[in-house]
């Protein structure tokens, strides 16, 4: 057996908790020992102090048990730790009442020979040690115990930590999807008007600059306020309408104590870029965008954005990498409490149910 690397735990909070069970451990001992020769009618202080002696060599030596554990036996498995405790606990039993009745005989040397101090035999000896190695087998099996829940503990705490880091990673991820199509679809718009309309071109870059400025503000944002989702969203419906001129017009039914309730960055721009991308793209006469938010329940909200169907409804397929990308974001971000929801038919309405 190879001993592991030493891990000691210094914490103070740790240090005095086990300190405090060591002394509530040993001190009850101590005095259950105290009560039993008491209710015997062997009371006496020569045997009072030979069971406060014991107690405190008790406590040195689960001390050291303790120890032994944390430097060579923290990897072992339970069964193997198990065969090492039927010898160690035994002759650690042994050890204590060896050391026990060495210091009760010295004790007799220096001070002469005591009434209350029975010679001790053979058999009670093996007694004796099989009481010392019952209390040390009763502590040890509770300080394993107490060891094995808190690793448990610590283990799931890591294990929702790591997966804490790697819903943050895939939001970032997906966000910087979101961010690099979004960027490439406005520049190509604007790329459009500077030799039709350079004056329009102009506010749109100036347009384009402002959103991107709100946009890496909130880069590492899990969520933001509908407040300020609002605001990229008539940024970008700005820039597609150099675009698409009369074609396209859009309107906003918001409940105002909504305004801060949180969304997932560009959750909203998502879905209606959606709207302009497969709706009002695909048709000669353009058509309406709704965007709308209001509560649906005591526990949750939703916002809705309702666009005319394409000209060509198969395109409408619900599938887009941007809507399989506003599910896997609202999943990261709210897990079952979020909904996202596709209708399709002459009008298409996204629907998204969020917790309040």
């Amino acid at each position: 057996m190879h001993p592991a690397a030493p891990q000691q735990e210094n914490h103070p909070r740790k240090i005095t908790a086990y300190v405090k069970v060591q002394l509530f451990f040993w001190s009850s001992y101590f005095l259950v020992n105290l009560l039993f020769i008491g209710v015997s009618g062997y009371y006496n202080h020569s045997s009072a102090l030979i069971f406060l002696l014991l107690s405190l060599l008790l406590a040195f030596a689960s001390h050291g048990l303790r120890r032994l554990y944390h430097r060579y036996a923290r990897q072992l498995s339970t069964f193997q730790l198990g065969l090492h405790l039927c010898w160690l606990l035994p002759i650690t039993a042994l050890a204590v009442q060896t050391l026990l009745h060495g210091l009760i005989f010295l004790s007799i040397q220096l001070l002469g020979p005591s009434d209350n101090i029975q010679p001790v035999s053979v058999g009670s000896f093996i007694g004796y040690s099989i009481n010392t190695g019952i209390m040390l087998t009763l502590w040890s099996i509770l300080y394993l115990f107490q060891r094995e829940f808190k690793q448990r503990r610590e283990t799931e705490i890591a294990h929702w930590r790591d997966q804490a880091k790697l819903r943050d990673m895939e939001l970032q991820f997906l966000r910087s999807q979101i961010n690099s199509h979004f960027l490439f679809n406005s520049l190509n718009n604007v790329r459009a008007l500077i030799l039709e309309d350079p004056q329009a071109a102009r506010q749109g870059l100036s347009d384009l600059a402002t959103l991107l400025r709100g946009l890496l503000q909130a880069d590492n944002k899990m969520t933001v306020s509908l407040r300020e989702e609002l605001d990229w969203v008539r940024g970008y419906l700005a820039l597609e309408s150099l675009q698409f001129e009369q074609r396209l017009s859009y309107a906003f039914q918001i409940d105002a104590a909504l305004l801060d309730k949180k969304v997932p960055p560009l959750l909203l721009q998502t879905l209606v870029e959606n709207a302009v991308k497969h709706g009002i793209a695909r048709r000669r006469a353009g058509g309406h965008i709704q965007i709308s938010a209001h509560p649906l329940s005591p526990s949750h909200w939703q916002l809705e954005i309702t666009n005319p169907g394409a000209d060509l409804p198969a395109e409408h397929s619900g599938h887009s990498i941007g809507l399989t990308n506003t599910r896997a974001r609202l999943a990261a971000a709210f897990g079952a409490e979020a909904r996202f929801d596709l209708a399709l038919g002459v009008s298409v309405s996204a629907r998204v149910d969020l917790p309040l």
